[in-house]
């Protein structure tokens, strides 16, 4: 017999039926039974995951961002949540084990200042990124390490008071990316550019590997204090957001 307590961690309008990614964002500070019932649901190599986190708020952030991914995941499959497996890229990018392959589901997940991103769509690799805002890592020194030439040059064009916001949309378009091609950190990040204004764009690729236009790259909106941002290798694409009840 289903939880309750979990129902409210599968939506029943989720449906990527359209082709069209969607985008849910949840809460990673849960009530204790909610996320001890999430943590049931988990693998023994996640539990041994979650135990090795030195503080206890980090050991239930990453339980239940584990707990409701996997409730997500398996209403869409229509199985049990425990019965998702995941495979990693050697990168360290989950996926959905082989014996799913035939769902064609794609999803990344994205975490930041215990708020949880996550993105899902059929046949095309996506990824997600979020931040909260922190202005003191906003800095020049920071970017010139992981922006390229490009970003840096217009990041230092800008008025002061927009240098906040154009450093972390250019680093959340920036992670989503290179989440959404499975490479993380390992990829050189000044090999690309993205926009840092209002209007996110993928706008160069000097290594060749990727044409930006058959890019999208959106804007996500997770509240006061957050940015985030998706990027899918698909044109025109549009997203359906999703808020987790009671997340």
């Amino acid at each position: 017999m289903k939880d309750t307590r979990l129902s409210k961690l599968q939506p029943s309008d989720l449906d990527l039926g359209e082709g069209h990614p969607q985008l849910l964002l949840a809460e990673q500070d849960q009530l204790p039974k909610l996320v001890e019932l999430l943590r049931r649901t988990l693998s023994a190599d996640e539990i041994e995951r979650a135990s090795r986190f030195r503080f206890e708020r980090d050991r239930l952030h990453f339980t239940a961002a584990r707990g409701i991914l996997r409730q997500i995941l398996g209403n869409l499959l229509k199985i049990e949540a425990g019965r998702v497996r995941f495979r990693y890229s050697e990168y360290g990018k989950p996926s959905l084990s082989a014996e799913f392959d035939s769902s064609r589901l794609k999803f990344n997940i994205s975490h930041s200042g215990g708020r949880l991103l996550m993105a899902f769509a059929i046949g095309r690799e996506i990824g997600v990124d979020i931040e909260h805002i922190r202005p003191d890592f906003a800095t020049y020194d920071i970017a010139e390490r992981f922006f390229s030439a490009s970003e840096v040059q217009r990041l230092r064009s800008l008025p002061s008071a927009f240098h906040t916001e154009a450093f972390f949309n250019c680093w959340t378009r920036k992670e989503a990316y290179i989440k959404a091609i499975g490479e993380g950190l390992s990829m050189p990040l000044d090999t690309f550019d993205v926009s840092l204004g209002e209007e996110p764009r993928f706008l160069a690729c000097r290594d060749g590997r990727e044409d930006p236009a058959k890019w999208s790259m959106l804007d996500v909106s997770p509240g006061p204090e957050f940015v985030g941002a998706v990027a899918m290798r698909a044109h025109g694409v549009k997203v359906k957001r999703f808020r987790l009840e009671g997340c």
